[in-house]
């Protein structure tokens, strides 16, 4: 029973609003990264909210500009300098540094690949079952000279073990290029049309 549901852990967890702006409470974690109050224009708690899901379900949970919010949702950036979400002697630097390291071991036995760790970057969560984690991070093929490429790695981590529910290479942004036009060849002959040969059709 229940095979054949989706994994929950596949799908993105549903965006929600926690703490309006101004009504969060002073012993409550406030996002590392948050919008300055005086920047404009200002918008409203709904207005960001619908912002906050598109930007949760273009980037699948990676790349959530938070300098956009004022307001706190479930969606928030993984803090460095704070180690709530590390249990000592282990900081938060470190903890994530090793769920990059494992995340890149699981890409590369199931690839056969060789990359090593090179440097975390950034990471997300929310509440789950456990606290689930968006880790952006570097890796570098051992025998490459090349730039290192960029992962992005989630999981979920309950009970003090960690679970990969998927790493792979981040997605390279899709650019739309405009080509130019091509030079006309000046032996080319050319063809012209006499005035009295075009007519104009209306429709």
């Amino acid at each position: 029973m229940g095979d054949d549901l989706p994994d929950w852990r596949n799908k993105l967890e549903p965006v929600f609003l926690e703490f309006e702006d101004g009504c969060v409470p002073e012993e409550h974690y406030y996002p590392c990264i948050r919008r300055r109050e005086d920047e404009e224009p200002k918008i409203s708690a709904e207005e960001e909210y619908y912002l906050m899901v598109k930007e949760v379900e273009d980037s699948k949970g990676f790349d959530i500009d938070f300098a956009k919010f004022r307001c706190v949702f479930n969606y928030r950036p993984v803090d460095l300098d704070d180690n709530e979400l590390a249990l000592e002697p282990e900081t938060t630097r470190e903890f994530m540094d090793r769920l990059c390291r494992k995340s890149l071991e699981h890409f590369n036995e199931i690839h056969s690949l060789k990359y090593e760790f090179v440097r975390f970057i950034k990471a997300n969560h929310h509440v789950s079952a456990g606290m689930m984690y968006f880790i952006t991070f570097e890796g570098k093929l051992l025998s490459d000279d090349d730039d290192s490429k960029q992962f992005q790695a989630k999981l979920c981590y309950c009970a003090g073990t960690p679970e990969i529910i998927s790493c792979e290479l981040k997605p390279q942004r899709k650019v739309h290029s405009i080509e130019a036009p091509e030079k006309e060849d000046p032996k080319k002959p050319r063809l012209t049309l006499e005035p009295s040969n075009v007519s104009l059709i209306r429709v």
